[in-house]
């Protein structure tokens, strides 16, 4: 299974168990760019947290989402909002179709799309003056020899989760962006041992696995878990603007 189209059996618990975004990053965000933000794309709107982040400040999303299981509960979630979904990957859309906009971003969704034209067609849907957000959080553990443990475990199954790095910007990439810059918003969480879990069952490491082989190496990482659990899940925000 196509990791990056793995989530749609598990959407549900996607939008239960995976944090959403504090308003600092709207507020970081919105700031960025010249000019008032009306109009924004999102890449990749999986569940619609970041989507009702933006449309909650009264910004029109056309938020893209390939995934049906995971438009469904978009959908749902985003009923009440100026939120317009279009079933596509972002390497669909046609940017004359829907740009230029003054907001393109994407939540933990970035890596997932072509790396040799992803910022070539973010330039083409911005206006200048626009602004381009990718950003997204690990959930780590604070504990570093719990970590440790849960690593072990997660070596035996190959379940290394897909760096959310690999979508930053490096040098070369932004060529048609002005003021480049990279932001942590600090975050720390509390989660039960059993939320954790859930959790992790909705991490596309776990879910490309055998249900077998998923149930015997979650319930061996629940073994190791303490009742609580101290979660760190800072967001790392790159923003530039377009020239």
């Amino acid at each position: 299974m196509d990791r990056s189209q793995s989530f749609g059996d598990a959407a549900e618990d996607y939008h239960r168990f995976r944090p959403g975004y504090p308003a600092e990053v709207a507020d970081l965000v919105l700031g960025h760019a010249v000019g008032p933000v009306r109009r924004a794309l999102e890449i990749g709107a999986g569940t619609g947290k970041a989507t009702r982040l933006f449309a909650g400040r009264g910004v029109h999303v056309t938020a893209v989402e390939p995934d049906p299981g995971m438009r469904d509960v978009l959908e749902a979630e985003t009923a009440d909002l100026p939120v317009t979904v279009l079933p596509a990957t972002f390497e669909d859309v046609d940017p004359g179709a829907v740009g230029p906009v003054d907001l393109c971003f994407a939540a933990a969704a970035f890596h997932w799309t072509d790396p040799a034209t992803r910022w070539q067609r973010v330039a083409a849907l911005l206006r200048p003056g626009g602004v381009v957000a990718v950003f997204g959080a690990r959930t780590e553990l604070a504990d570093p020899g719990l970590a440790a443990a849960v690593a072990a475990v997660e070596a035996e199954i190959d379940a290394e989760v897909p760096g959310l790095e690999a979508a930053y910007a490096g040098p070369g990439d932004l060529p048609e962006f002005e003021a480049v810059d990279l932001t942590v918003v600090p975050r720390r969480s509390t989660y039960d041992a059993d939320a954790y879990v859930r959790h992790l069952a909705t991490v596309s490491a776990y879910l490309v696995l055998d249900p077998a082989e998923r149930d015997e190496a979650l319930n061996q990482v629940r073994a190791l878990l303490p009742a609580r659990l101290e979660l760190v899940q800072d967001v790392r925000i790159q923003l530039a603007r377009r020239a």
